[in-house]
């Protein structure tokens, strides 16, 4: 909720352009999310389906696993993280079996980094909503803008 909050408070604190006032003013029947906005909506949407899906199902052969402790029964065969899930795809127990005694796993923790990071580089792409090509244009003059993106970063 912090993340929510600090994201919209830096793209609120953004000051308007000169371009804003070029621009024909809105209807009063007109929505509010314009066809533009849905289309960067649904492709942002699907861009992070896609990288958190491969990464669930596919992690374990992604992410390597230096220590060999948290490899498990695959130690000997792989160098890779053991897979988060709870269940295979037949049902068969994968973590579930590890999760009571040693917790959340190292592949869903990544899984949900992973999310995060996008979520946070999302805040610069959320400045730019009508197709323009360099997402960076300005940004400097936001120093507020800046300071909460470094925030939320390292929080």
């Amino acid at each position: 909720m912090i993340m929510d909050s600090l994201g919209a408070l830096a793209l609120a604190t953004e000051l308007p352009k000169e371009d804003l006032l070029k621009r024909k003013p809105y209807g009063r029947n007109e929505y509010i999310i314009s066809r533009k906005m849905v289309k960067h909506l649904i492709g942002m949407s699907i861009y992070q389906i896609i990288v958190i899906y491969v990464i669930v199902f596919a992690g374990e052969y992604i992410y390597p696993e230096p220590d060999a402790k948290w490899r498990f029964e695959r130690a000997a065969s792989s160098k890779f993280v053991y897979p988060g899930r709870l269940y295979d795809w037949d049902m068969s127990p994968l973590y579930v079996l590890k999760y009571k005694e040693y917790g959340a796993s190292h592949h869903m923790t990544n899984v949900f980094n992973v999310f995060v990071y996008m979520q946070i580089f999302n805040m610069i792409n959320c400045r730019k909503i009508n197709d323009e090509w360099n997402i960076l244009d300005g940004i400097q003059k936001s120093k507020m803008f800046i300071a909460i993106f470094f925030i939320i970063s390292i929080i």
